[in-house]
């Protein structure tokens, strides 16, 4: 499991900024059991962002989904 980070640009594209490292997790919930993407702000301009997460079942057929979250905050990376 991972997940990235991706900004909206104004030449309408989605530009990667970061992702977490691939980590194996174990079944259920719990703090330990999560894949963090972090990246610092270089300004406080309101801006779009993504995030996609990629769940791999270990011996079961993966689907081509590309599920995003979205929300507009006040943080932009240069």
């Amino acid at each position: 499991m991972y997940n990235c980070l991706y900004e909206w640009y104004t030449d309408n594209t989605w530009r990667q900024k970061t992702c977490s490292p691939l980590k194996e997790l174990a079944p259920g919930g719990g703090s330990s059991n999560r894949t963090t993407a972090r990246r610092d702000c270089d300004n406080t301009l309101y801006t779009s962002w993504r995030n996609h997460v990629d769940v791999d079942v270990i011996g079961e057929a993966d689907t081509a989904e590309w599920p995003y979250n979205q929300a507009n905050v006040y943080c932009r990376i240069n």
